[in-house]
């Protein structure tokens, strides 16, 4: 059988954050004990246990908000008398969230987004895969890979532990839905694949419909440096290189002494 920490690591693994809630004290009649610990993913789902009951559901609750605050470390304190349980007592735990904190959501799964997942993940983000086509599943690994139609996208919610979106779908008509959904949440940076035309006449568009000036300066598109051929593998390092300058203030310059 599986231990919590390696069902931890594993997950994290997949690009999943992951906090590891332990308690670190209790008092009078409580129904766990210092150093039980129980694993939380950002989906809720869990393995291990503290003690089970409403506290129980209440530290998961709170861990899950506590994922997608973006902390690192938190800790809390539950009454066992306030969330229902007749045994009394308390406990205190402290959590530790591991895995990256810096999440990419990708709108697509052909060829530029497989590249780019097998160089993003090894270089520290999360990343999540947004297809309409199941059978992409297969060519990713360590991603959160995303089922649904433009139509789903606010009910999914896919960028919602993403602080980057990138887009390159299959086509014109499902990157403007894509880029249309983005716009409306709170991102560092929203990549378009596209022509230098089609990318002119989608932000004169934007403007024309009042979209404001702070929303247009997280748009970049045409998506990456210009470092790149056509070649989806180096289309890729372009957008992950463009990406870093953002995450990182850095700058365009070469760092060579002479």
């Amino acid at each position: 059988m599986e231990d919590l920490l390696t069902f931890a690591s594993r997950n994290a693994a997949k690009g999943k954050k992951v906090a590891l809630v332990t308690v670190t004290e209790t008092s009078g009649s409580s129904p766990s004990s210092p150093g039980q610990m129980i694993v939380v993913l950002d989906d809720g789902s869990t393995m291990g246990t503290i003690g089970g009951g409403s506290s129980e559901h209440e530290i998961i609750t709170k861990t899950v908000e506590a994922i997608k605050s973006g902390v690192k470390v938190f800790s809390h304190s539950i009454d066992h008398a306030e969330s229902g349980m007749i045994c009394g007592g308390s406990m205190k735990v402290f959590g530790n969230v591991i895995g990256n904190h810096a999440g990419i959501c990708v709108f697509g799964g052909g060829h530029i987004a497989q590249s780019f997942a097998r160089i993003a993940v090894p270089a520290g983000f999360t990343i999540t895969i947004v297809e309409d086509r199941p059978e992409f599943e297969e060519d990713f690994e360590y991603v959160k890979y995303v089922v649904c139609q433009p139509d789903e996208y606010e009910s999914a919610d896919p960028v919602a532990l993403s602080e980057y979106a990138v887009i390159c779908t299959r086509g014109h008509k499902t990157d403007d839905e894509a880029f249309r959904y983005c716009m409306t949440k709170d991102l560092k940076y929203i990549g378009m694949i596209g022509s230098k035309t089609k990318v002119t006449a989608l932000s004169a568009k934007m403007r024309d419909e009042g979209v404001s000036q702070e929303v247009m300066d997280k748009i970049y598109a045409p998506i990456g440096l210009d470092i790149a051929s056509a070649v989806p593998a180096e289309i890729a390092v372009a957008i992950l290189a463009e990406i870093l300058l953002v995450k990182n203030k850095g700058s365009l310059r070469h760092k060579k002494l002479s």
